[in-house]
């Protein structure tokens, strides 16, 4: 099997090389719980970034023009690079290639807030997205390649306050069917005006993914083991119990099944590589409360999240999750060794004058070893907290056993961190340090981590 590469990769300047005065600071990873704690919907922003960048192996200069427009419910966002080779002044077009190609200019176009407003539609690059409770379907980025951005759609659709229906498609490629996700939904009681009673809704969700094209554009080899796709199901219910200025508190409760995958090429894998045990379909189920709280205003907001899980093997809660997209082979393999569990996945963030983001999320389960470990993801994030100072960071663990090896950086860490200082309102001077590890084709994994300074010009208008 080709070289798979294995959470990593966060974006692709990391990859190619420094792309200097990068504006896209969503590191793929983040609980989408970030995005609930402020409103962005409401901004409009014109950023241009001058800069230098070394891509594959070459050198570049010129800028990248990140407009945002939102007027009420309609917003635009743009990304448009503008980069010449400093050696032959050749125009850099490798971002329009392939793909959706020229489309990728576009970031967004979005008309509603979802699940505020009865019309929601957001067409390219998707971050953060869930499908119902998020059983199956959560914290979902359909981009891990930032110079080669996904286009898109997300939807929520509600008819008269009773019936809806939301989902996603990832990718607008030609090359295949690729990750499809729908959820119609019915709130009984939604006409009624009934407090709390009125928020009580039921849905379906249906999953399915036949992704065979060229993963991040490059002939890098299609997805082995999605040539019968992969399909999952699931039902859910929930209620609003409290919804005021102060909290938003929701329960909800979810069943769901992931299908055995039928690719002739993962079963000549299972039989090549033992002891991997039988491999079936997965069940889980989960029963949680989500609260969204303005503790004193703006000031300090807090986002919690607790579920009890319970799940059988072959089956892993939130399948399709902000990794999904950087290596989907190796997330199906995970599930031939995933063993039935029960146990806690919990988050918290909170926000400071939305301006310091901290928080992280954990998937416990009840009986800790080698057949069922830990999860640990760790966050932060600041806006223009530090008059000069910029500091971001992502961090998970994967397979963790022993707690006290939880910032054991190892074959199943990911990280990144960004410290950067403002030498002047035009001119920034940082380093960043990243994590990762690779599948090397003999089968073992290889740590990999380098560190990365940069000296950037930066303007905002």
């Amino acid at each position: 099997m080709k070289k798979l590469l294995l959470l990593s990769i966060l974006s692709l300047f990391l990859c190619k090389g420094i792309v200097f005065a990068q504006e896209d600071n969503n590191f793929y990873g983040y609980d989408n719980s970030f995005e609930n704690l402020s409103n962005p919907d409401s901004i409009s922003l014109f950023t241009g970034a001058f800069a230098f960048a070394r891509i594959g192996g070459e050198n570049y200069a010129g800028a990248r023009f990140q407009p945002e427009l939102n007027l009420g419910k309609v917003g635009v966002g743009f990304d448009i690079p503008v980069y010449f080779n400093l050696e032959n002044g050749d125009f850099y077009s490798d971002e329009l290639k392939s793909g959706s190609g020229i489309l990728r200019l576009i970031s967004y176009v979005r008309y509603g807030r979802k699940k505020k407003d009865p019309v929601y539609v957001k067409m390219g690059q998707l971050r953060g997205e869930s499908i119902g409770y998020g059983s199956l379907l959560n914290n979902y980025n359909n981009s891990p390649s930032f110079e080669k951005r996904k286009v898109g759609l997300s939807y929520d659709i509600r008819i008269k306050k009773v019936v809806g229906i939301e989902g996603m498609y990832s990718d607008f490629n030609t090359e295949s069917f690729n990750l499809f996700a729908i959820r119609p939904y019915v709130r009984p009681f939604g006409a009624s005006g009934i407090s709390v009673i009125k928020t009580l809704d039921f849905g379906f969700t249906y999953i399915s993914d036949k992704d065979q094209t060229d993963r991040f554009g490059e002939n890098t080899g299609k997805n082995e083991f999605l040539s019968d796709g992969i399909k999952a199901y699931g039902f859910d219910m929930g209620m609003t119990f409290i919804n005021s200025s102060f909290i938003n508190l929701t329960g909800y409760a979810h069943f769901s099944k992931l299908s055995k995958v039928k690719s002739d090429s993962l079963i000549a894998y299972h039989q090549s590589i033992p002891p991997t045990q039988g491999y079936g379909a997965g069940k889980g189920m989960g029963l949680g409360l989500n609260a969204n709280m303005n503790v004193i205003g703006n000031f300090f907001r807090l986002n919690s999240r607790i579920e009890r899980l319970w799940y059988t093997d072959n089956y892993m809660p939130q399948f399709f999750d902000a990794h999904y997209e950087i290596n989907k082979d190796t997330k199906i393999l995970a599930l031939g060794d995933s063993k039935n569990k029960q146990g806690i996945y919990g988050s918290l963030t909170a926000s400071i004058m939305d301006k310091l983001l901290v928080g992280g999320n954990l998937l416990l389960p009840d009986n800790v070893s080698k057949e069922t470990p830990a999860t640990m993801q760790l966050n932060l994030k600041t806006k223009d907290l530090f008059d000069k100072i910029i500091i971001e960071g992502y961090y998970t663990k994967g397979n963790l056993v022993d707690f006290s090896d939880a910032f054991e950086f190892d074959e199943n860490s990911l990280a990144l961190m960004r410290f950067a200082y403002k030498i002047s309102p035009i001119l920034v001077t940082g380093i960043d340090y990243r994590w990762t590890w690779n599948k090397q084709d003999s089968g073992e994994y290889k740590a990999d981590n380098s560190v990365m300074p940069y000296i950037a010009l930066q303007f905002q208008f």
